[in-house]
Formats: structure tokens, C-alpha cells, sequence
């Protein structure tokens, strides 16, 4: 009986093993997009002196504007806002129009979308979180989302 079992695991471990479906997806995009930074936006100048967390250069990319939502300090807040929408507006005019998602299998869903860009305005969808989302996450997504979607409305 044991061999029985240990055969009938072995036969279903080898099925599900090949049975998994391969997706080939280039792994730098569009996450590459996340941690991209773009210091030139000179949102928060002023502040640059009283928060030095401002001035790293993690904090002028997508990821680095989620972690800066996180502050309890609504200055940091408020300048990170203002680099989220920086950010939509270029990667808007560079002919990359971005909408963030999240929540389950939000990354999947993205794969599909992004096999092709032609379809929808040529968007590219980046999944920033999948099962669990901040309430920082959100709101980020939110202005990051209501940005790119503004500008693609006003330039149709």
C-alpha cells in the first residue's frame, strides 16, 4: 500500500510539474518602469534641506513616491503626490501612458494586457501590489491613475 502511494505521488507530482503553463515575459518590463527615476522633477525643492529623504534618488522614481506616501508627515505627502503626477505626465509624454493596478492576480492581468499595447491607447499596466494593498498604495494609485487618465482624455 505504501508503494502504491508513494508511485501515485511521484505520477502526480511529474503531471503537475509539466503541466504548469510557461509565460515568457520580459522581466525588466514593465517593472523596470516602478524604479525608473526621474530626478529632474523638482517637485519639493524647497523642502530639500529640512527632509533629506527628499532628495535620495529612490525618492524620484514610482516606487520611492508609494514609500514617500507612507509618511505621516503631510509635506512629504504632499511632495510626493506632486512627483507621482510628474511622473504620469512624463512617461505620458514620452508616448508611455502608465495605469498602476493591484489587488489578486492584478499581475497576471497585466501580462495579458501588455501583449499588446496597440489596443488600448498604448498603455502599459504595472501591477504595484497583488494581494495586499496599503492604504498608501491606493491613494498613490489613485492620483498616479486620475493623471494619466486626464491627460489621455484631454489629448483624444
Amino acid at each position: 500500500m505504501k508503494r502504491i502511494y508513494i508511485i501515485l505521488f511521484i505520477i502526480l507530482g511529474i503531471h503537475f510539474s509539466f503541466a504548469q503553463e510557461e509565460t515568457k515575459v520580459d522581466e525588466n518590463f514593465p517593472f523596470s518602469l516602478l524604479v525608473r527615476y526621474f530626478n529632474y522633477l523638482n517637485h519639493g525643492k524647497e523642502e530639500l534641506k529640512t527632509y533629506p529623504i527628499l532628495n535620495q534618488p529612490e525618492s524620484y522614481c514610482i516606487w520611492g513616491c508609494i514609500f514617500l506616501m507612507e509618511s505621516e508627515d503631510e509635506t512629504i505627502k504632499k511632495i510626493a503626490i506632486a512627483r507621482l503626477k510628474g511622473i504620469a505626465t512624463q512617461l505620458f509624454r514620452e508616448g508611455k501612458p502608465v495605469l498602476l493596478t493591484s489587488g489578486m492576480n492584478s499581475a497576471n492581468f497585466n501580462i495579458t494586457k501588455n501583449a499588446n499595447l496597440e489596443d488600448d491607447n498604448n498603455i502599459i499596466y504595472v501591477s504595484i501590489a497583488d494581494c495586499i494593498v496599503t492604504q498608501a498604495q491606493d491613494k498613490a494609485q489613485g492620483i498616479f491613475n486620475h493623471q494619466t487618465r486626464k491627460l489621455i482624455e484631454e489629448n483624444k
